[in-house]
C-alpha cells in the first residue's frame, strides 16, 4: 500500500486516555479510562509501527497531555489533533505544545470522542480499554478510508485481529502495541472477462469477508479453479489463480483498487514479465456486497 494513501488515526490516549463522558446537564462526569501516560519508549514504537510521516494527519482520541501528537509533530512535521473532554487535559497540551515550539502544527479539542469527526484523519492513536475500542470500532470503520492506519496501546480490538503486533519493555514493564489498516470491502459477486485468443471467457470472484480476512471461490468459463494468495491491504485487493492452458499450467496474479463497486489494475502472468501484463477490471453486483464487521452491528 502506498504511504501517501494510507491514513494514520491515532487511538492512543497516549498520555494516558482521559475523554469524560457527561452525565447530565450539571456536568458530572466520570472517566471511561484513567488517565495513565504512555511512555516515550512505546509512543516511540506505535509512531513507527504505523509508519507516520510529515504528509500524515494524526488524530490522538484521548490525548493526555498530548505527548503522541506533540512527538509526531517535532520528530517528522506531522499535522496532529488531540482529543480530550478533560479541559485540563487540553489546557496541559496546548501549554506543551508552546513549550515544543510546535502550535503551528497541532490542535487539540475538548470533545467527546464518540461525537467527534476524525475523517480526514490518516493515522489514530489510542490508549482506551477494550470495552472502550469495541464502542469506538464501529465508528472507525464508518469515518475512516479504506488504508487508514490505527495503532492501539496494550488493548486490542477483539475479532478485528490485528495487522502487526509489537513488544516493547520499559521500566521493567511489558507493553504492547497493537497495528491495524482499514480496508476496503470487497464482500460480493465480481464479474468480467478473460482474454484467451479470439475468446472471452467470463469469470467470477465470490468474496466472503470480515475485517481484512478473505476467503472465497473463482470460476472461470464455468470451471472451478483454485484460488491463492487472496489478501486485502487498505483498498488494494490481490489474488492469483492457476489455469491449464495447452497443456501448461499458468499462474496469473490480479492486482487491483477497490473503489465502490469496480475494482481496476493489472492481471500478469507469471514468467512473462510486461508482455504477459494487461489491464483489468472487474463489477461488483452492488446486492451482493456484505458488512465485514457484521458482529457489532456496523462497519459496512
Amino acid at each position: 500500500m502506498k504511504k501517501s494513501a494510507r491514513v494514520l488515526l491515532v487511538f492512543s490516549i497516549l498520555l494516558g486516555p482521559v475523554f469524560l463522558i457527561p452525565h447530565d446537564f450539571a456536568q458530572e462526569w466520570h472517566l471511561d479510562v484513567p488517565y495513565v501516560p504512555t511512555k516515550p519508549e512505546v509512543v516511540a514504537k506505535m509512531l513507527k509501527i504505523a509508519g507516520v510521516g510529515k504528509s500524515d494527519i494524526l488524530y490522538d482520541l484521548g490525548c493526555g497531555d498530548g505527548r503522541i501528537v506533540i512527538t509526531a509533530a517535532k520528530l517528522f512535521g506531522t499535522r496532529g489533533v488531540g482529543i480530550d473532554i478533560n479541559p485540563e487535559r487540553i489546557k496541559e497540551c496546548r501549554e506543551n505544545a508552546v513549550k515544543e515550539n510546535v502550535t503551528g502544527l497541532v490542535r487539540f479539542l475538548e470533545q467527546d470522542l464518540f461525537q467527534t469527526d476524525f475523517h480526514e484523519a490518516t493515522v489514530v492513536t489510542l490508549y482506551l480499554l477494550s470495552s472502550v475500542n469495541l464502542r469506538l470500532r464501529p465508528i472507525l470503520f464508518e469515518q475512516l478510508r479504506p488504508g487508514t492506519r490505527v495503532v492501539s496501546h496494550d488493548f486490542s480490538m477483539d475479532t478485528w485481529k490485528s495487522d502487526e503486533f509489537a513488544d516493547v519493555e520499559t521500566d521493567g514493564m511489558r507493553h504492547e502495541v497493537y497495528f491495524w489498516v482499514i480496508p476496503a470491502n470487497a464482500s460480493g459477486t465480481w464479474e468480467w472477462s478473460w482474454p484467451e485468443g479470439p475468446q472471452k471467457l467470463p469469470c467470477r470472484l465470490e468474496l466472503d469477508q470480515h475485517f481484512q480476512a478473505l476467503a472465497g471461490r473463482i470460476t472461470v468459463g464455468g470451471r472451478e479453479l483454485a484460488l491463492n494468495d487472496l489478501a486485502i491491504t487498505g483498498d488494494m485487493l490481490k489474488f492469483s489463480v492457476a489455469r491449464e492452458e495447452g497443456g501448461k499450467v499458468r499462474t496469473v496474479f490480479f492486482e487491483g483498487r477497490v473503489a465502490r463497486n469496480d475494482v481496476e489494475g493489472t492481471m500478469a502472468v507469471q514468467g512473462e514479465g510486461k508482455q504477459g501484463q494487461r489491464p483489468w477490471k472487474a463489477e461488483r453486483r452492488p446486492a451482493t456486497m456484505k458488512r465485514i464487521a457484521a458482529d457489532n452491528g456496523k462497519g459496512f
